[in-house]
């Protein structure tokens, strides 16, 4: 058995009289504070399914993540009061 002959290493070449920059970190972007959690905790009519308030999306539609009906829009739940009428869930009290 004869063994293949293996490759050089190769080496970076840096110059010593010049030192290694460190990298700098980009500065954090701003950001917006975050919505209060409300704590409410609705319930998914078709099947049960207890979601809470802070797992919806801020916009669009709201789908149960269990039977993944449409609820509703983001909007009906965080109105003031929410438009129950136009929901297919249910406001679950403790």
């Amino acid at each position: 058995m004869t063994e293949r002959p293996r490759r050089p290493i190769l080496h970076l070449k840096l110059n010593p009289d010049r030192p290694i920059p460190t990298p700098v970190a980009p500065p954090a972007p701003a950001r917006s504070p975050a919505p209060q959690p409300s704590g409410e905790i609705w319930k998914c009519k078709p099947c049960g399914t207890a979601i809470a308030l802070d797992d919806m999306p801020f916009d669009g539609d709201v789908r149960c993540p269990s039977c993944n009906a449409r609820l509703g829009k983001a909007e009906d739940f965080r109105a003031t009061p929410p438009r129950t009428e136009k929901l297919r869930a249910r406001l679950y009290k403790r």
